[in-house]
């Protein structure tokens, strides 16, 4: 019996095949400066086939932290943590996060995954709420000991009655303190939604007042946090403008999150839908200031991925849209800073495939998935040793996979 392509993926491939790209060389191509040589896939075989994209971080040891929502058979959805000690190549026992009372309310996002300057592993989730559709509050939960348990989540948002709250993105600050950026619906009488900022001084134990960084937020996209070296903040996501037309906007905050300056359009691609494209973007400050940011747009009628670079004050962008393999549609762009290297990743999919893309900045791209099944949402993170994480999410016949490879840094002299 014949599968039939749907509407939706014979578009993005007649699309895609018309882009001006080239192919991506072979693993062994490296850049000027050197590449990275990435070990196989490790990962984790999941029980359930209702799992979210991963998240992934990577401590300074080289332990690789995942994260992730699992749609559990005896009771509802799960977050859960696991680690590996072997860069990747085998993970121990998952470890449950939440308890019966503050359950993730989807899996279609991953939880929110950092880590602390000293170890501490800090998690996310939206945690379902009653009174009022997609109602719900922002969980925080910690753990002391390298994630083998996890006390009782806090709770991060502080608006009265049942809002929407979602599309959280969590960084950690040079001094420890941990900044979360989320969506927030509390002033739907007013007709908006409303991108949102909390911190927490104590280590997790508590967060402070929320400030509202701005409204006409697009209510799907997720959005983006990180600190710069000098302690700026910079958060990122999809505004809404007259006429339906949203572009990826970001601001900086230079009082730990007092306040926030007013939003700078980031790539004035002049994308105009009538409805929220699920897709937000990546945000990293690289060691001498500079912001980089990578989104996904169709401004011009195609898909296609954009990277974008500005100096210390992140307001004026140089943009350029990333290569991708003839045929093949672009989407889910994530970046990381590692060792003061700019790092990518991305899937690239056809009705058929769907592969994990990565490329070191003045490098090739190449592709870290392996085999025919499709592979999807990739999350990318470093450590300051040079290690790098890009881990994703593959679905298999009957039961879903979370995969990761992890890379070291060669220079060009020793690489050949």
């Amino acid at each position: 019996m014949k599968r039939k392509m749907s509407v939706r993926g014979a578009a993005a491939l007649v699309a895609a095949l018309l882009f001006t790209s080239h192919p991506h060389p072979t693993p062994a191509a490296q850049s000027a400066a050197g590449e990275y040589i990435f070990a196989p896939e490790g990962g984790i075989a999941h029980a359930s086939k209702n799992v979210s994209p991963p998240a992934v971080a990577l401590d300074e040891k080289g332990t690789v932290y995942l994260a992730w929502i699992e749609d559990e058979k005896e009771t509802a959805s799960s977050v859960f943590v696991a680690s590996s000690a072997d860069e990747g190549k085998s993970f121990g026992p998952p470890v449950r996060v939440n308890g019966a009372g503050d359950a993730p309310s989807a899996i279609h996002a991953s939880p929110s995954f950092a880590l602390g300057r000293k170890g501490e592993v800090y998690v996310a989730w939206i945690s379902p709420k009653p009174g009022a559709d997609f109602a719900g509050d922002i969980r925080f939960a910690r753990s002391l000991d390298a994630g083998k348990t996890f006390p009782p989540s806090v709770k991060v948002n502080d608006g009265t009655g049942p809002t929407s709250v979602g599309f959280e993105s969590m960084t950690v600050g040079h001094d420890g303190k941990i900044y979360l950026a989320w969506l927030d619906g509390r002033e739907k009488g007013k007709g908006t939604t409303g991108t949102y900022f909390a911190a927490s001084t104590d280590g997790g134990r508590t967060f402070g007042k929320n400030v509202r960084i701005d409204a006409n937020s697009c209510p799907c996209c997720r959005t983006a946090i990180a600190t710069a070296p000098d302690g700026t903040i910079y958060a990122a996501w999809r505004k809404v403008f007259e006429g339906d037309v949203r572009e990826i906007v970001i601001t900086r905050s230079d009082d730990s999150g007092k306040s926030f300056s007013a939003p700078s359009i980031v790539g004035n691609d002049k994308w105009v839908i009538a409805g929220c494209p699920h897709r937000g973007p990546s945000l990293a400050v690289s060691p001498d200031g500079a912001v980089n940011i990578t989104w996904y747009s169709e401004g011009d009628g195609l898909p296609k991925i954009f990277s974008g670079r500005a100096a210390e004050q992140g307001i004026i962008f140089a943009k350029a849209p990333i290569p991708v393999t003839p045929g093949f549609f672009p989407d889910h762009p994530a970046l990381a800073m590692v060792d003061g290297r700019t790092v990518k990743t991305w899937e690239e999919v056809t009705p058929v495939f769907g592969n994990i893309m990565f490329t070191l900045a003045g490098g090739a791209a190449r592709q870290l998935s392996v085999g025919p099944r499709k592979s999807g949402y990739p999350a990318i993170v470093g450590n300051a040793k040079g290690l790098v994480a890009v881990a994703w999410q593959k679905d298999e016949m009957r039961i879903s996979k979370t995969l990761v490879r992890v890379g070291r840094f060669t220079a060009a002299e020793s690489a050949k």
